[in-house]
């Protein structure tokens, strides 16, 4: 899916919305801080979409104006949506000074941070939290959106896809999680699946993990020996799912490729490049370091906390080899970070603030 707003002159808006089908007819959702007020097909013809190939008739675009929506200049909170998806195709500064920055918070974890996406995805005109679910074209696109300076982005995204827009006025930040903790999540979570819909789950997602929610169906959480029994016995596609998912979300291209420990140095070189690193072993430094690069109040910023259940998880999965094996690269990861962001570390420190400073100005 490819969309943008061309311009918004107050009296006007004119954009465009290229679904993924190619004989599709795109509506937008139009709404603001009230509520809905209308649904309108995309009725103006882009011929140059045409000529490309990507849509049969081009009846892509849409303008407003007032004689669609009386008093649109004075709607400060308008909000345009693909009515289809949900997808935030533009909307106006929800707030009086949105945050000046172009921001990517990797996710790491399958369990998003939605509350905290939330939190601070309203400070910012433009927001799109777990954008993952809506595949690589139209994440390439949010990252393109050229007429908004304040932009929002969240994702579990393999970021070697998306590491030039680094160099392109945006900021990377993470909170990255213990590798032990975070396979004890992915296992509860792919149980649930067996027996759930997990909404956050996109259909790519829910593909690529349906053959490992099958294998956890019936493993016993509180049983180090069907813990064990699971992993061992896990095939190569339910592996994969399990297998070092922060080194290869820096490393990889491809949700298939796999890593090995030589990947471990070029992970944390990407990772170098990132503005705030967070660990949820010390989640209030991370919380400081976003209140002030956002410049927001952090009073109650939102952070998923650990459950004492998946910690008495993670506690069995320690003691097992094979999970050993399965983490070894983000193991490896996970020390190096850790070791770098403790306080003994003067030249980290130093760096850290010489680019917090640098990036403040």
């Amino acid at each position: 899916m490819l969309f943008n707003l061309e311009y918004d002159r107050g009296t006007v808006l004119e954009g465009y919305l290229i679904p993924d089908g190619f004989s599709d007819l795109p509506h937008i959702r139009i709404s603001d801080a009230d509520g809905e007020l209308m649904v309108l097909p995309c009725d103006q013809i882009k011929q140059a979409v045409v000529d490309s190939g990507r849509h049969e008739n081009g009846r892509v675009g849409f303008k407003l104006d007032t004689t669609i929506i009386p008093g649109i200049a004075e709607r400060s909170t308008l909000m345009i949506h693909d009515a289809k998806s949900g997808l935030l195709i533009y909307r106006r500064p929800q707030v009086s000074q949105p945050v000046p920055l172009k921001i990517l918070r990797l996710e790491t974890q399958l369990l998003p941070m939605a509350k905290f996406d939330h939190h601070c995805g309203r400070h910012f005109q433009y927001e799109l939290s777990s954008v993952e679910r809506f595949g690589h074209e139209t994440a390439l696109q949010a990252f393109h959106l050229n007429a908004i300076q304040s932009i929002y982005i969240s994702g579990r995204l393999l970021l070697r896809n998306y590491e030039e827009f680094l160099d392109k006025g945006f900021k990377a930040i993470v909170l990255l999680a213990d590798p032990y903790y975070e396979l004890a999540l992915r296992i509860f979570l792919l149980k649930r699946m067996a027996k759930t819909q997990i909404s956050f789950f996109g259909d790519r997602d829910k593909i690529i993990l349906a053959p490992a929610a099958e294998h956890f169906a019936e493993v016993n959480l509180e049983s180090e020996a069907s813990l064990k029994s699971a992993l061992k016995k896990a095939p190569q596609n339910v592996r994969n799912v399990l297998v070092s998912p922060v080194t290869r979300q820096l490393v990889a291209t491809t949700p298939e490729q796999l890593v090995a420990r030589s990947d471990v140095a070029a992970a944390i070189d990407l990772l170098s490049r990132f503005t705030i690193v967070g660990h949820d072993a010390d989640s209030l430094h991370f919380q400081d370091a976003i209140g002030e690069l956002f410049g927001i109040s952090i009073n109650d910023l939102p952070l998923l906390s650990r459950h004492t259940a998946l910690e008495d998880v993670a506690t069995r999965l320690r003691s097992l080899h094979i999970a050993e094996l399965m983490l070894e690269e983000d193991l490896i990861f996970d020390h190096y970070v850790r070791e770098a962001m403790k306080p003994t570390a003067p030249e980290l420190r130093k760096t850290s603030a010489s680019r917090h400073a640098q990036n403040s100005h």
